[in-house]
């Protein structure tokens, strides 16, 4: 609607009285012949006019001062700027304007029994209180209120000055002989936050995992006055429930800012965007340090843009862009290099640009930044996910890190599909049977405790989802033998099947490559079976090389000499074959399986 169908709608901040009209001049003040009468001798007969002027509204003084108190200042007023909060104090009355086509929705979206107190220079919202409570927690204040502006519920971009209110509020009762003062300020909005159950509910927060129904997320404040979150810290904006929208069905912040992006009301960490419109599902890389996740994780997220969009037509794209600038940083480091030292990534750190500290159960932790994205099918729009990857610190899957201040692996609990990255060079008995081999990694030599991780691993789910040590989870369970070009060739001469045919997964040549890596791992490291299959009941074995190729020596501008891949020798092997597994047991309306051999 135009603003000339805009109606002025007046809210009494104190009693609650309301008025609509779109009829003017409209006259404030004492005097019978006002439109809106105030019952106080104090007040002249006609304080103020507000006319009409094309398609917007003024309030003009009448008052014989030629001054009002006009949205905090005394001056000669002003417009009446169509949806937006005006305010007008005329002694201990205080009146809330707006112009807005929208005015019904406006006045019931109001509230005198509950009233703010905005501090200005620390940006942070305290209260609710009653309208007569706001004496003792102005008064209680360091700066007696001057840096205040106070705002009945509903109020969003303008408010009353404390020192246009202080004067009307009932001064404190004087303290008896001996007696303390025990008066509490009122608690700052949203710093406790939602009492929620952590563990019900619709969605599960990609980042600290608790869980969380609609009606509990949070939004994120737009307003650049409203930076500083009680939880997060003043460098953040602040998270806060929203209680009015505007037309678009979009919630507004304090002053009244379209304020769209979500935040988890657990660990007040964004949300990608749609979030709450589509199901999400964790996927978890587990493996030991040095074993190679970073390079898998950036080579897997090329792997499926390409072989889900030629093979069935399903397109995997960034859920944010600006989130996934870490992993597609590297991805693109990875890809385009010319050299060793331009495609070396280095090994991801406790506590590296992957983690990020937030709130969890109270306390701050360290959590690993979680890498979104999106899997559409043109076919069936309805089908649409996401998937949430984690690029964790092998260190985070020892023993000795699953502490509560350090629960950065504790996804793997709520995973949809786990994968676990075993590294052959590590084990002692694989270097054994690849000895004479010339390749770098078997020079380096590092203890081998992926069976203990794998073990590990078992544990933390089970107490995690309070399963007893003999149940086994039924998420699908990937073991891939990384660096499969450098072992390869122990599984016999015939190479491992693709199963990718005809625009589905062949699952009986999955049945086949997992079969065959099975029996090897089985007689070179019994315990990475054993232990993988205590923990899920649907376990397959992979072997993938992300690179394809041995990586080669060099040193870097430092004079440090490392290991890296030959970009220009780059050819990944089998690297998506086991999301594809987990994609066909999750959406197989996305990634059909046959069966046929």
């Amino acid at each position: 609607m135009g603003l000339l169908s805009a109606e002025l709608a007046i809210f009494d901040c104190v009693t609650g009285r309301t008025a609509r009209t779109e009829q003017t001049p409209f006259k404030i003040g004492s005097g019978p012949d006002c439109d809106w009468r105030i019952d106080d001798p104090a007040v002249p007969a006609e304080y103020c006019t507000i006319q009409r002027k094309g398609r917007s509204y003024y309030v003009l003084p009448t008052n014989g001062t030629g001054e009002i108190v006009f949205d905090g200042l005394l001056g000669p007023g002003g417009e009446i700027a169509s949806g937006e909060d005006h305010t007008l104090a005329i002694g201990r009355h205080f009146l809330a304007l707006r112009g807005a086509s929208d005015a019904r929705k406006w006045l019931a979206g109001l509230s005198h029994a509950h009233w703010f107190i905005f501090d200005k220079d620390a940006h942070t919202k305290s209260g609710p209180c009653a309208f007569r409570e706001l004496g003792p927690h102005l008064r209680a204040r360091p700066d007696g209120g001057d840096a205040a502006v106070l705002l009945c519920q509903g109020l969003t971009t303008m408010g009353f000055y404390a020192e246009h209110v202080l004067p009307h509020l009932p001064a404190p009762p004087p303290p008896l002989p001996g007696q303390r003062d025990t008066f509490t300020p009122p608690p700052v909005a949203g710093a406790e936050g939602p009492s929620i159950d952590v563990e019900y509910g619709a969605f599960t927060c990609p980042v600290c995992w608790l869980k969380f129904d609609r009606g509990d997320v949070m939004n994120i404040a737009v307003h650049a006055s409203l930076r500083g979150d009680p939880i997060l810290g003043e460098d953040k904006m602040q998270r806060f429930q929203a209680t009015r929208f505007n037309d678009r069905g979009q919630a507004v912040d304090a002053l009244g800012i379209p304020a769209p992006d979500l935040a988890c009301p657990h660990c007040r960490r964004k949300l990608p965007p749609g979030f709450l419109d589509a199901p999400h599902h964790i996927f978890s890389i587990v493996g030991a340090p040095s074993s190679g996740k970073s390079y898998y994780l950036s080579v897997l997220v090329k792997m499926l843009q390409t072989t889900l969009f030629q093979q069935f037509g399903v397109v995997f794209r960034d859920a944010d862009p600006s989130e996934n600038v870490i992993l597609n940083h590297m991805k693109t480091q990875l890809f385009s290099a010319a050299t060793p030292e331009e495609a070396f990534l280095a090994a991801t750190e406790l506590e590296g640009s992957m983690y990020e500290t937030l709130p969890r159960y109270g306390q701050k932790v360290k959590l690993p930044k979680p890498f979104i994205f999106n899997l559409s099918s043109p076919r069936d729009p309805a089908q649409d996910f996401s998937v949430v990857f984690y690029d964790n610190a092998g260190e985070h899957f020892e023993p000795t890190r699953n502490s509560a201040d350090s629960p950065g692996a504790q996804h793997i609990a709520a995973a949809s599909g786990i994968f676990f990255l075993f590294d052959p060079l590590h084990n002692a008995e694989f270097r054994r049977r690849l000895a004479g081999l010339r390749d770098p990694q078997l020079d380096s030599r590092r203890m081998d405790q992926q069976d203990i991780i794998l073990a590990e691993s078992e544990v933390r789910i089970k107490s995690l989802l309070g399963l007893d040590k003999g149940q086994r989870i039924a998420t699908p369970f990937a073991v891939i033998a990384g660096k499969s070009d450098t072992w390869g060739h122990l599984l016999g001469e015939e190479p491992l099947a693709w199963p990718v045919q005809s625009g589905s997964l062949n699952l009986a040549a999955v049945e086949r490559n997992s079969e065959r890596i099975r029996t090897l791992l089985l007689e070179v490291c019994p315990a990475i079976v054993a232990n993988a299959e205590a923990i899920s009941s649907d376990v397959k074995y992979f072997a993938a090389s992300p690179l394809g190729c041995s990586p080669v020596e060099f040193t870097d501008s430092r004079g440090v000499k490392l290991i890296g891949p030959d970009p220009q020798q780059l050819k990944p092997q089998h690297v998506e074959i086991p999301t594809l597994w987990v994609l066909s047991r999750l959406a197989p309306g996305m990634v059909p399986a046959s069966a046929l051999s």
